[in-house]
């Protein structure tokens, strides 16, 4: 089951305050064995869509080689405010949080991890060309990129 909420504030003629909250869980046949749940069934977190201080699929429990392993159950937010600036360009400032994690039905908001960034949106004829800069503001232990413990907390994203 998941569910996805939005919420969009006008502020102003060149300023909105955009909310997104998401929830997920799966669940296995057998309560007590969460990983007969199937790999590409898994929840993932981080990317241009989630959590953007992270790279796409980074925000999940980590496995003992230090990779993302996926979890059953997921929790994440955005609030945006956006900003028209002039013609088709438009300006957001983000907050990103959510985590995912291992056992169905379980959400723990003491356990989430949290962005903030900049973006600038172009709006074409087919949807906007976006591009967003996300910093960590807290990391997640063990997490290994390119098999190297993690050291840039920063992610830049187009779309």
């Amino acid at each position: 089951m998941t569910g996805d909420a939005r919420h969009y504030l006008p502020l102003s003629d060149r300023l909105t305050w955009a909310n997104r909250a998401q929830a997920g869980s799966i669940s296995p046949l057998d309560e007590t064995q969460p990983g007969q749940v199937p790999f590409s069934k898994k929840y993932f977190l981080g990317g241009a869509t989630s959590i953007r201080g992270w790279g796409r699929f980074e925000v999940s429990p980590v496995g003992s080689s230090g990779l993302p392993v996926g979890g059953n159950t997921m929790f994440a937010f955005t609030s945006e405010i956006r900003a028209s600036l002039f013609g088709r360009l438009g300006g957001v400032a983000f907050f990103d949080g959510g985590n995912v994690w291992e056992n169905g039905w379980t959400i723990d908001l003491a356990d989430l991890h949290y962005a903030m960034g900049l973006g600038l949106r172009y709006e074409t004829a087919v949807g906007p060309i976006r591009f967003d800069v996300g910093q960590q503001l807290n990391r997640i232990e063990g997490l290994l990129i390119d098999g190297e413990p993690q050291t840039r907390y920063w992610r830049f994203h187009f779309s």
